[in-house]
């Protein structure tokens, strides 16, 4: 898919929590782009085109809300060796998920970090679903996780006719609906056994009440395209875009909304605008992927699990849920 990167799940059902670990080649150039309100994030403001930085070593997706940044820091250490060295300190980004409602009350530790580098295996080989950062993933949580669907982590990928390819990973956990390719509500809140959009939701309630931080999509963007800095943050902002698309609302006050993009440069290219209209679909069909690949977990149940209605945007849970 994208020659060089590398990806790593580490993975707790038990706790529902998990991490995963992007391993970029030496020279890889990066770019960060935040849209929601609600983050927990490592590193990105040097990483948007004002910032000093453009070169990253790795990226990091975990569940366990800020407490999960400590598994993500610590992956710096392991590219950068336990003493610092002459050299450049490896940069690793990162962004979190709130999934500490589900399962026991854990996180992912450092040791998680190694695991995930340590079983790391060629991006588009790494399993989906409910893995890795996806594994507490919800959508539709507006009420809380018992009244969601499953998310998940999922990718999807395309290439242009200069022979550049670009790639998406998705972690789906949106306060939002996710929508399918026809704009119907594929996974999200679900009230009496239905499935009821959000938008709508919130639109009947006079005075909503809502918790920040408890929501938010993560995206990875890649392309083994020659890109400088600012055109990687183009193909992030393209992430969002495609985030827009399948997810209803995106981007809220309790969302934490990031993107991140990464060009390994192996592939010269003319235009960096083909890039970005494929960066938008592949970001909503990872999305959307997340879902689809997701499992249920007690409680929450996934799409796989769900029934759906002909027409009219809703859905009752299967027996066996």
């Amino acid at each position: 898919m994208i020659d060089g990167i590398r990806i790593g799940h580490w993975t707790d059902l038990d706790a529902a929590t998990g991490l995963t670990a992007f391993l970029l080649p030496d020279g890889a150039v990066a770019a960060a782009a935040v849209r929601g309100q609600s983050t927990g994030t490592l590193n990105t403001p040097v990483f948007e085109p004002a910032g000093a930085a453009d070169h990253a070593r790795a990226i990091v997706l975990t569940g366990g809300s800020c407490y999960g940044l400590a598994a993500a820091a610590h992956l710096t250490q392991l590219l950068g060796g336990p003493v610092p060295r002459p050299e450049p300190v490896p940069f690793v980004l990162a962004a979190v998920i709130y999934d500490l409602p589900l399962g026991q009350v854990a996180w992912p530790t450092p040791a998680a970090t190694e695991h995930a580098m340590a079983v790391a295996v060629p991006a588009g080989t790494e399993d989906v679903g409910t893995v890795g950062a996806g594994t507490g993933a919800t959508a539709g949580s507006l009420d809380g996780p018992g009244n969601a669907m499953k998310g998940g982590f999922g990718r999807a990928h395309r290439s242009t006719a200069e022979g550049a390819t670009v790639a998406a990973w998705a972690v789906a956990n949106p306060v939002g609906d996710v929508l399918d390719e026809d704009g119907r509500v594929l996974a999200g809140l679900r009230r009496a056994g239905r499935q009821v959009r959000v938008v709508d939701a919130l639109a009947a309630q006079e005075r909503p009440t809502l918790s920040w931080g408890q929501a938010t999509t993560l995206v990875v963007v890649a392309t083994d395209a020659r890109l400088d800095k600012r055109a990687a943050w183009r193909l992030a902002h393209a992430g969002h875009s495609g985030i827009a698309r399948t997810v209803s609302p995106a981007a809220t006050g309790v969302d934490g909304d990031t993107a991140f993009a990464v060009a390994t440069g192996r592939v010269p290219v003319t235009n960096v605008a083909p890039l970005e209209a494929v960066a938008v679909e592949v970001t909503a069909a990872a999305v959307r992927d997340a879902v689809r690949a997701a499992t249920t977990l007690p409680g929450v149940p996934a799409v796989r699990d769900v029934v759906a209605d002909t027409g009219t945007g809703t859905g009752t849970v299967a027996a066996t849920v």
